[in-house]
């Protein structure tokens, strides 16, 4: 059903009120269809503030497919002139300076985070000062295999330092090259209108986490499935060699490698297992300053810190990407600075 459809519907509703007022042949009927008529206006007033409202006010954050999400994005996401939510750097910007290049998916790109200053690239650059330039690549949707070609591709061949930000959802592109995917089936059939009416589309997506959203085949939530991923010998070691060819390429450039390792931020202590794995993995490769997030993402929840944009948005926080820059340059810059 279209909301031009629902439109109709609505208008037809109210002429039918407006005839049982305007009739002068029964009054009781008059008379309710008065009370109705008055009823009706009030809803339609308050459903036509909500749309305005929600059309051209309301933003927010989680889920970019929802119409809030979209309108968010378009309002604080403005990316260089190569796709990056960054400055636009040349040669001559990063001449004579210390190059660290950062490397990730949203969690880099700072996505729910409004200003980009707030995100963890951003803080490490303020504490580093002027002779470094701290440069974000990081891309929403990417997993390791994605983040290989961003970095080959990037038009700085020999940075001094890179940072690279690796979370459990990375093995997502070693499950999918052997066909084993999460496929989620999505919790309500959504009606034309639901797209159409910005209200409609909020209303819709704050009763869709009411419902439970499974693979369609195996009913494992999202995080089932990646667990499982990490368990399954073929997927784990599809995922080790896209890690490997990762690591080879930057130490190819006689960068120094850091590697920051996000847990699930909603099942951080669940997750340890499979942040070791992966820390584990990278010593073998001679890969030692690696910094796992899990007991930090404990300590935040303890002391009842936002780790997480909102309830809706799993992403990490302002305050946590305040955290994350203070610690990245703590444990492996201060002592030289």
């Amino acid at each position: 059903m279209s909301l031009l459809t629902v439109v109709v519907i609505l208008l037809l509703i109210g002429m039918l009120f407006g005839l049982g007022v305007a009739q002068r042949r029964f009054s009781r009927l008059r008379e309710v269809s008065t009370g109705l008529l008055v009823s009706y206006v009030t809803v339609m007033l308050l459903l036509a503030a909500g749309e305005l409202y929600f059309r051209y006010v309301y933003m927010d954050s989680a889920w970019l497919w929802t119409r809030a999400g979209e309108r968010w994005h378009a309002h604080y996401v403005q990316n260089n002139a190569l796709g990056f939510r960054d400055r636009d750097w040349t040669p001559a910007d990063w001449e004579g300076r210390q190059t660290v290049l950062v490397i990730g998916d949203s969690f880099t790109q700072g996505f729910g985070i409004e200003n980009p200053d707030d995100r963890y690239s951003s803080v490490l650059a303020r504490l580093l000062g002027d002779d470094y330039a701290v440069i974000n690549i990081g891309v929403p949707d990417t997993s390791t295999r994605d983040q290989v070609d961003i970095f080959a591709d990037y038009p700085l061949d020999d940075p001094d330092i890179v940072i690279w930000q690796y979370f459990l959802n990375d093995i997502t592109d070693a499950g999918l090259s052997i066909g084993d995917q999460w496929w989620p089936r999505l919790p309500l059939e959504r009606p034309a209108f639901v797209e159409e009416s910005h209200l409609a589309n909020f209303v819709y997506w704050r009763m869709a986490p009411l419902f439970t959203v499974v693979d369609v085949v195996e009913d494992q939530s999202y995080w089932d499935w990646a667990y499982y991923a990490y368990d399954n010998y073929a997927i784990w070691e599809i995922h080790r060699w896209e890690i490997a060819h990762q690591v080879e390429q930057i130490l190819d450039t006689g960068a120094r490698l850091i590697v920051i390792l996000y847990p699930n931020p909603l099942d951080p202590v669940g997750s340890i297992p499979y942040v070791d794995r992966v820390e584990q993995y990278l010593h073998e490769l001679g890969v030692t300053e690696t910094l796992p997030l899990y007991d930090d993402i404990a300590y935040f929840y303890a002391q009842g810190y936002p780790v997480v944009v909102s309830p809706r948005d799993p992403h990490p926080s302002k305050a946590f990407n305040h955290h994350l820059g203070q610690r990245i340059y703590d444990q492996f810059f201060a002592s030289a600075n």
